[in-house]
């Protein structure tokens, strides 16, 4: 295969990734502390013999944009929003993850969890349980949680120093390897929570914008294959 088909060819892998990435985009748009995500690409230079080096592209990660989406009321009191910086910690079966969608429940047992069920962390790493007939939850800006019988704990706010190194995984959560830190001024809004931060009409431009950069790679390569058609038979017939 010749350069010029190379090379279209990674242009549309390349494409391909993003279509995926801006679908997601749109299909997280309604979950709660999602944040919006572009793929980060990268020229490859490669020899070409004696004519010197063709460039080739491809995606060499995600990027994901850290800024705040906007914030709700709605009046449930287990719906939490985080005003700054920081991640709620949540145990699962894997181990902790983090999350910025705010919405808890509470669980059978009286413990504050996510709508999937993973147990909200406190300070310590420890699960925040509400005694039954405790009446009503109440959730300070540093993370206190209390009733009127008295402290329950306090929910543990985490930041990192390579925020962008978090992994996505379902249910609004994400994963990483690297040790997390507590947030020195945690500041959370009790029945707000935030929404996510995907602009709904820009992902929509640039699923338009991809998906004719895809067709006008596709006809780049229709054309050169009929050039390169023409070229042997013009040879064969000589």
């Amino acid at each position: 295969m010749d350069n010029t088909s190379y090379v279209a060819l990674s242009r549309q892998v390349a494409l391909e990734r993003q279509m995926a990435v801006v679908a997601g985009n749109i299909a997280n748009m309604n979950t709660d502390g999602f944040k919006n995500e572009q793929v980060l690409f990268e020229d490859v230079l490669e020899r070409a013999g004696e004519a010197g080096r063709v460039a080739f592209v491809r995606d060499s990660g995600l990027i994901r944009d850290p800024a705040p989406g906007p914030i709700e009321t709605t009046g449930n009191p287990l719906d939490l929003a985080i005003n700054g910086e920081g991640y709620f910690t949540v145990e699962t079966a894997n181990g902790p993850r983090y999350t910025r969608g705010g919405h808890f429940v509470l669980g059978a047992a009286g413990e504050i969890t996510t709508s999937g069920g993973q147990p909200l962390l406190d300070e310590g790493g420890g699960t925040l349980v509400v005694p039954q007939g405790s009446g009503p939850i109440e959730v300070a800006r540093d993370g206190t949680v209390s009733t009127p019988d008295g402290i329950l704990g306090r929910i543990g706010l985490v930041r990192f120093a390579d925020e962008r190194g978090l992994r996505r995984e379902g249910d609004s959560l994400m994963r990483t390897d690297q040790a997390p830190e507590p947030v020195p001024l945690p500041d959370i809004a009790q029945g707000r929570i935030e929404r996510s931060n995907v602009q709904p009409v820009l992902e929509m431009t640039r699923m338009m914008e991809t998906v004719r950069a895809f067709q006008n790679t596709q006809r780049l390569l229709e054309t050169h294959h009929e050039m390169v058609r023409r070229v042997i038979d013009a040879a064969s017939q000589a």
